[in-house]
């Protein structure tokens, strides 16, 4: 019995954060979530990686902020 409380209880706390990131969408302009470049992730500076959404390299600057 207590198992079943315990699924509860992650079933719960995972709609409430499925929840916020439904209402951050709702309430966001246009529906958009921002991106992220590659030049703000520490893992991808190290491996020199450009970004996937603007291409830029991570010693430069995102592109997509321009827009």
């Amino acid at each position: 019995m207590q198992f079943l409380v315990v699924i509860g209880m992650i079933v719960a706390v995972l709609g409430v954060a499925l929840l916020g990131m439904a209402i951050r969408l709702i309430l966001v302009k246009d529906g958009e979530v921002r991106g992220g470049c590659a030049g703000k992730n520490p893992m991808m500076q190290e491996e020199g990686v450009a970004c996937n959404m603007c291409g830029a390299l991570p010693a430069e600057e995102c592109k997509s902020e321009e827009a």
